[in-house]
């Protein structure tokens, strides 16, 4: 029988406002998605739905939403599943056109298959399982739930959340088999090791985000947000900055690595004992690194420019306040972003991907895989590249989270043109009035194989209500981020 496999990932559902990554329109849009997957399910019938992880976001919920919002907390991993299940209730109840839509799809027939990520591993927790399944196919059906790092495969396809190759956001899957087994009989929760990548979420990024919501928004992730992070508040930065950057160049150096991936069931968390900072060493945790390849020795991060600006940044600033941002060394910032123009919009090209998930694909291209789908990065991809058995084609199925880049106007112009936008958008981040550079870019990977298993075509698309899929392009994307004002 033909098969249509249609993949998202990233949904990143859950977090009252301000820690929201995909809004209630984002919802909408996903909900409208899941309706539409459904019609193509009557209609063609043969179409699996696989969620890649980072369904709902643990991470963007408070332990106790009942405190007050400054006194709010987070942890990186809750092992009560009563704590759990509440967190679970809420985001259900925020989202429930999307659950609504999703359980439709299942009663058409569909297929529906649920990966899990890194910022909702807790789903995997017996109980917490149980509800959320009763949530997405309340009338029952095909629904498959692979929570234990294993992969989705189907003939020449095969789909999975990508954070494993990642070092600080690996999870410690057999560590979390016991838990489960344990609270299962209704016995004592045993340890569980969270990923350094959770903690430093929730210790270090989260309690920022409740000042400055677009900390993890904003592509890309480290020239970009930490220079800007030290302008808008040196204490900030000379406080929780190291941790950020050892956290940036720690997931960088396991890019350095072979292309197999981690070498044992629990997170590796490479390279990442050397951290320099007593923060960085204590969010790295106790599990064992794996050696640095003998290629990588030496090389330098390539972000550290941009960690070197933000301290200069930091330790020139004439205030705390974000009341200073115009007594900031504003041209300093746009010639240090104007240099990285071309190396930070890379990000956005949708033919290039990082050497990190790159490998492990092309690893499991020549184990005779033709189509690899991974999530994780929010950067859509398309890659298509030759193996010895043939040409094998790398897939990125993007987010339904929002997203945020520098504005366009920035790099053009006079110094002084750049300077006004600059300062516009970082009074305007400082702020929080972050709405109109906030953007969605929701896209899904479509692979259809056939009888046999084997892939007859696969590839990455936009999704709007009310449109026909568009195919994805870096033409596509840029525009998509540069709408209105973003101009």
């Amino acid at each position: 029988m033909k098969k249509t496999v249609l993949v998202v990932s990233d949904l990143h559902l859950g977090g009252s406002e301000g820690f929201q990554m995909c809004t209630p329109a984002g919802a909408a849009q996903l909900a409208s998605f899941f309706h539409w997957a459904g019609g193509l399910q009557r209609s063609e019938s043969g179409v699996d739905l696989v969620l890649a992880g980072d369904v709902v976001d643990f991470l963007a919920e408070p332990d106790d939403q009942g405190q007050p919002r400054e006194r709010w907390t987070w942890t990186p991993f809750v092992a009560d599943e009563a704590l759990v299940l509440a967190k679970l209730e809420r985001i259900l109840a925020r989202t429930a056109e999307v659950w609504q839509e999703l359980s439709e799809f299942v009663v058409a027939s569909g297929t529906l298959t649920i990966l899990l990520g890194n910022h909702d591993v807790e789903l995997s927790l017996p109980r917490v399982r149980r509800r959320f399944l009763e949530s997405v196919a309340p009338a029952g059906g095909r629904v498959n739930f692979l929570y234990d790092g294993e992969a989705f495969a189907l003939g020449e396809l095969l789909v999975e959340h990508g954070n494993r190759y990642e070092g600080w956001n690996v999870v410690a899957h057999d560590s979390l088999r016991r838990l489960r087994s344990a609270l299962s009989r209704g016995e004592p929760a045993p340890d569980f090791p969270p990923q350094p990548g959770s903690r430093l979420v929730a210790e270090v990024m989260n309690p920022i985000k409740a000042r400055y919501a677009f900390v993890d928004l904003l592509k890309p992730e480290t020239s970009g947000v930490l220079p800007i992070l030290a302008v808008l508040d040196p204490a900030i930065w000379r406080r929780a900055g190291r941790a950020i950057a050892d956290g940036a160049r720690a997931a960088w150096r396991q890019g350095r690595l072979g292309p197999e991936g981690p070498s044992s069931g629990e997170f590796i968390n490479a390279s990442m004992a050397a951290a320099a900072s007593p923060r960085g060493s204590e969010l790295i945790g106790s599990a064992s690194p794996r050696q640095e390849h003998p290629a990588a020795a030496g090389l330098p991060f390539p972000d550290e420019d941009a960690i070197s600006l933000a301290d200069q940044l930091a330790r020139g600033a004439k205030s705390e306040q974000i009341s200073a941002i115009r007594d900031v060394e504003l041209g300093l910032l746009l010639r240090a972003f104007r240099a990285r123009r071309d190396k930070d919009e890379s990000g956005f090209d949708v033919g290039q991907e990082a050497a990190l998930y790159r490998k492990p694909a092309e690893a499991l291209a020549r184990r005779g895989y033709r189509v690899i789908v991974f999530g994780h990065t929010h950067h859509a991809k398309v890659l298509r590249f030759a193996t010895p058995g043939g040409e094998a084609t790398y897939l990125n199925s993007g987010t339904w989270a929002d997203l945020m880049r520098l504005p366009p106007n920035l790099y053009q112009g006079s110094p002084e043109q750049g300077e006004r936008t600059l300062a516009d958008f970082l009074q305007a981040v400082g702020s929080n009035d972050i709405a109109k550079y906030r953007r969605q870019v929701p896209s899904f990977a479509r692979i259809d194989l056939d009888q046999n298993g084997r892939a007859v075509a696969s590839n990455v698309f936009f999704f709007q209500q009310g449109s026909e899929p568009e195919p994805l392009s870096t033409a596509g994307v840029l525009s998509r981020l540069a709408l209105g004002d973003c101009l």
